[in-house]
Parts: C-alpha cells; structure tokens; sequence
C-alpha cells in the first residue's frame, strides 16, 4: 500500500470537499445559528454575568462578598452548556449527507468509481467535515474569549483551552457517529433524523433510566461524556441526578474517563463506518 500517495490522495480529497462545504448552504446555516447564538449569549453575559449585574446567583457570592472566580465559572458554564450542541447540528449538516446524499442522488456511480480507494475517499470526506465543523466552533468560542475580556478585562484561563479541545474532540465523536449512519442509510433523510433520534432521544433516555433506576452514572453515553466539556469549569449536570453538583471543576480522573469515551466513539463509529463503506454496494 502506497501510504505517501494516499496521504496526498487524501489531502486533495480533503481540499475539494472543504471546498464544497463553506460554499454550501448548510455551512452559511450554521454560522447563522452559531452568530445567533453567539449574540443571544452576549446579551446575556453583558446583562447578568458582568461584575454589576444583579443575577440572582446565591453561588457567586462568598462570606467576603462577590465571588468574582466563581462567576467567571458561571459565565464559562452556561457559553460551553450551549455550546455542546453546535457540534451535534454540525455533524447532522455536513455528515449525514456525506454518503447518503451520493447514494440518493446516484452521483456514487460515478464517485464510487474514481481510481482511489474507497477509505481514501471516505477519509477526505471525513476530514473535510471536520475541518469546517472545527470552523463553527472556532468561532464560537472566539465569540465566548471576546465577551470574557470584554467583562472581566483579564484573558480567560487555561480550561478555556481544555475547553475547546473536548468540544473539538466531542465533533470528532458525533462526525465518527454521523458518518456511520450516512454509510448505513441510503435516504438522506433517514441519516439525518437518525442523528438526532440516538442523540437525543435514545441517549438522553437511556442517561435518564439507567440514573434513576441504578444511580449510577452512564458514563459510556455520548450525551453525557460530552457533558465535561463545560464541567471542566463546574462540575455539574443538569441532567444527571445521580451526583451531587460541586462548584469545584472536574477531577483529572473524571475528565481522563470521558476523554477516552469521546476517543472509543470517535475511533470506533470511523473504523465501522470505514469497513461498511468498502463493502457498500450502490444500488
């Protein structure tokens, strides 16, 4: 196997999908939402998360006064809590199409028969979505850095960067997922609302039964390892009732846990989705 001429292979077909994905519509549609939501956040953040607002928060207050470390927790929480479900519209905008959308639209029988590999093609495509997915959420978080500085006047510490790392590598996990439904469904729409029904519904479920009926933490779901992306700031779930809430960030060992959750499912949805499309007939 010519593993330098793959490497190249995959970088053009890396550029010309990137190409084609921030000039779609699905791209100018997430940086709408994400400009929204940027704004709607900013609104807030100027209102109630400055050092004069009045926001009804008994937490952020210590026996000295104002807790001014704790509300800049508060401020971070509440921007990454919003912001773990850009990467899961993302994945569903430029991942669910990715193979569906060719087998649908029966461009495949002339995509599938370019003289590459099929894991060269499936692996720029795949790198060309992450690539722009990595876009929206830079610019979120851009969003967040310049609030911050303008609030607080200090730049924000180092698991602002912590931060942004996980939600790269939770994108990473929801794309590895998305993809494999892409290569399993031949409808687009099926790909795409089988997204949002494992995500969200079969998950948050599953988080929810498995919490009341064992209390204990299902750590192994998507849903709720992504949630340390803003408990690195206070360790907190809303929506897990099985551990008491800490105004103290995350522990190494609980962010280690959910790093490597988020890793299995990157690594395993992307190797699956891999060998189905090898074997994939179009049809």
């Amino acid at each position: 196997m010519n593993q330098p001429g793959n490497m190249r292979k995959i970088g053009i077909v890396s550029l010309f999908y990137f190409r084609n994905y921030y000039r779609s519509k699905s791209f100018y549609l997430m940086l709408f939402l994400v400009i929204l939501v940027v704004s709607l956040l900013t609104y807030l953040s100027v209102k109630y998360f400055s050092y004069t607002s009045s926001f009804p928060n008994f937490l952020r207050f210590s026996s000295n006064g104002l807790n001014t470390g704790l509300l800049r927790n508060e401020f971070s929480f509440v921007w990454e809590f919003a912001g773990t479900y850009l990467p899961v519209f993302a994945s569903v905008f430029f991942g669910s199409p990715a193979i569906s959308t060719e087998i649908e639209s029966k461009t495949a029988f002339q995509t599938f028969t370019y003289p590459i590999p099929r894991s060269v093609l499936f692996t720029g495509k795949f790198l060309a979505a992450f690539l722009v997915t990595s876009i929206i959420i830079s610019i979120f978080y851009l969003g967040q850095l310049f609030n911050f500085a303008y609030l607080y006047h200090i730049i924000p510490p180092g698991s602002f960067g912590l931060s942004y790392l996980l939600m790269i590598l939770f994108a990473l996990a929801m794309l590895g997922l998305t993809f494999l439904l892409s290569v399993i469904f031949n409808k687009n729409l099926y790909a795409y609302i089988s997204v949002f029904i494992i995500y969200f519904l079969v998950f948050g479920t599953a988080s929810l039964v498995i919490s009341f009926l064992y209390s204990t933490t299902p750590f192994y779901l998507l849903s709720v390892s992504a949630a340390i992306v803003y408990e690195v700031y206070i360790n907190f779930n809303p929506f897990n009732f099985t551990v008491l809430p800490s105004i103290s960030p995350a522990s190494v060992s609980q962010i280690t846990l959910y790093v490597s959750v988020m890793v299995v499912y990157a690594f395993v949805s992307f190797m699956s989705a891999i060998f189905l499309f090898e074997s994939k007939e179009v049809k």
